[in-house]
């Protein structure tokens, strides 16, 4: 996702930039930029790109400066573009910000802001932070970036310039990280430890709503309370310069364990909760064309194919559009009806996936409007649809998706609200939802704390051959991808059902050789699982329930409980999956599977 590089030194500051701006490429971003400052003046080179192409012609034009920042973004508010990308710059061209994370209230800010006067030159909520910082500046950088915490809502880093405040980058924290590098005759901030890599040997890490003032000289440190802060530095490992795996054994716990900031990042952007609305401006389309959509399909494989049911069911309940969930393979041999009052959603982690991409073929062939619901803007896929919902969850190289699949979840509740709110169901369904969004990935942060109830469950299945999900409403989508996952990493045969069709056959496999997974959370539904959980343990087949915590009744018809916080129903599918995805690789672990790169399977198909 978004990264920061900024420094304060002595030397060119420019091939810092660059080289920090590399090896902050991992993270994924679809733009670039840096801005220095020299003799006064702000000078400023963005674009949408790559920084293999980008770089190369800031270096050849020459850019003077011993102070600059940097910045790689994954675009969240507006697409790729030149205006869009970071840095972002006052009216005046004094002050420069670039920004990691999320302002809630920008919106807000931008209207007040435009009545009084000013002219903004983006549609990033970044552009509202530069305007804030110039307006507080007043000769003392704490007190202006002190002013802008007031004013802010939100999780945020900041690395910020001032033409008037010569050899000084202005670092502020608020929930997302930011890292104060120090090496020889300059100091450096970053979002990342890699960033720092062959620059730092010595870190602070930025508290929160502290204020750093970074100079070749040293950094001053500024807490909440107007305090100055005096921290040791700790030394920079060479093991914390590794992107790779960021510390954990396989990149598929690294990116189990960044959903809660990927969702974030996806839900602050789009939800404005106080206000009651959605936006999706990328979707384009506008409230009448949602009043006439007649029907949607979505089109999918795989682990997308199982977040699209989730989509279907929330679609349809929510907007009161008729929607059905398809395997895209199939979509071709089914001879759809299609018109343009139907909506064809491509749901795709790679936007290259051939099956779906033949699907959006068929639907563009037929006279069917089209949309994405993507991780890769830039894709096939993505230049072919009408419209889409970038998922943001950022790169994902374990081959088992784990925040693709949460992230494709929260983008289709997201559409689900945004069609319900075009149909004139978006109060009510808001009103229902809206307090409960921003809860999101606190509570997916706090299924990652099962991990170790999950350990203890795995031990258990050691030999199993066989196993059963089960679930119901939204959360049938679980139990199909919480078995995928299982039998991806694992090579346990595992299968999903809706619960409900266990007595229509699945049944008869029940022994205790069988072990079955049953979500039982808070919803309309809890009590029919509880008593499909019971004609399980009837039969003698071990069970393991997947419910709320404390739930007693839950706890004494299984064999296994694996407590989750509870949520509202349309919310539980994100928080549920984290202990079926956690479950799944310990599994795959203790089989001594390779985790990251199962057999036979590739991260993305492209022949059909």
């Amino acid at each position: 996702m978004c990264g920061i590089i900024a420094i304060a030194g002595t030397t060119p500051a420019l091939p810092v930039l660059a080289q920090g701006l590399h090896l902050l490429a991992y993270r994924g971003y679809d733009s670039a930029g840096v801005a220095l400052e020299h003799q006064g003046r702000l000078h400023v080179e963005k674009d949408k790109g790559r920084i293999a192409d980008l770089a190369p012609a800031w270096l050849a034009r020459g850019l003077e400066g011993c102070t600059g920042i940097g910045h790689t973004r994954w675009a969240t508010h507006g697409p790729p573009s030149k205006p869009n990308a970071h840095p972002h710059l006052d009216a005046r061209g004094e002050v420069a910000v670039v920004h990691n994370g999320i302002l809630e209230n920008d919106l807000a800010l931008r209207e007040e802001l435009e009545a009084q006067g000013v002219r903004f030159a983006s549609e990033t909520d970044t552009e509202v932070v530069a305007h804030l910082f110039a307006r507080a500046f007043r000769g003392d950088p704490v007190a202006a970036a002190r002013e802008v915490l007031a004013r802010c809502k939100g999780h945020f880093a900041l690395a910020i310039l001032h033409a008037r405040l010569p050899g000084t980058v202005i670092g502020v924290r608020r929930g997302s990280p930011l890292l104060v590098g120090l090496g020889v005759g300059e100091v450096l901030l970053a979002s990342d430890t890699k960033a720092l890599a062959g620059r730092a040997d010595r870190v602070l890490d930025l508290g929160e709503d502290e204020v750093a003032l970074a100079t070749a000289g040293g950094v001053r440190i500024v807490d909440a309370a107007g305090q100055e802060v005096r921290r040791a530095p700790r030394a920079l490992g060479e093991r914390e310069q590794d992107t790779g795996k960021g510390g954990f054994p396989h990149f598929m716990l690294k990116e189990i364990h960044e959903q809660p900031d990927r969702l974030y990042e996806l839900l602050a952007g789009r939800v404005e909760a106080s206000r009651g609305r959605v936006r999706l401006h990328e979707v384009a389309l506008d409230d009448a064309a949602w009043r006439a959509t007649s029907r949607i399909d979505l089109v999918a494989s795989g682990t997308a194919h199982y977040a699209s049911l989730y989509g279907a069911y929330a679609l349809e309940s929510l907007a009161g559009i008729p929607s059905r969930a398809l395997v895209a393979a199939e979509y071709e041999a089914r001879g759809p009806v299609l018109d343009p009052s139907v909506l064809v959603v491509a749901v795709s982690q790679s936007g290259e996936t051939a099956d779906t991409k033949a699907a959006v073929e068929v639907a563009r062939a037929r006279g069917a409007r089209t949309l994405g619901v993507l991780n890769v803007r830039d894709s096939v896929i993505g230049r072919m649809v009408g419209g889409l919902v970038d998922i943001h969850a950022g790169p994902e190289t374990s081959v088992a998706s784990t925040k693709v699949y949460t992230g494709m979840l929260g983008a289709l509740l997201l559409l689900a609200l945004r069609a319900a709110q075009a149909r004139g169901r978006g109060e009510e369904a808001l009103r229902t939802l809206g307090p409960a969004l921003p809860s999101v990935p606190g509570l997916v942060r706090r299924a990652l704390g099962t991990w170790e109830q999950v350990r203890a469950v795995a031990r258990h299945l050691d030999g199993v051959r066989d196993m059963l999900y089960l679930g119901r409403g939204p959360d049938a989508a679980t139990a199909f991808e919480g078995a995928l996952k299982m039998k991806e990493l694992s090579y346990v045969h595992a299968e999903g059902y809706p619960a409900g069709e266990m007595k229509h056959g699945p049944i008869a496999l029940v022994s205790r050789e069988l072990v079955t997974v049953a979500i039982a959370t808070p919803g309309p539904w809890r009590e029919r699982m509880l008593a499909n959980v019971r004609e399980v343990s009837a039969r003698e087949g071990p069970v393991v329930v997947v419910a709320a915590e404390g739930d007693r009744e839950a706890a004494r018809v299984a064999t296994h409980v694996v407590e989750v916080p509870a949520t509202d129903p349309w919310l539980a599918p994100l928080v549920n999956v984290v202990p079926l995805q956690l479950l799944a690789y310990e599994v795959a672990k203790r089989r001594g599977c390779d985790v990251d790169q199962p057999r036979n399977l590739a991260k993305t198909v492209t022949v059909q």
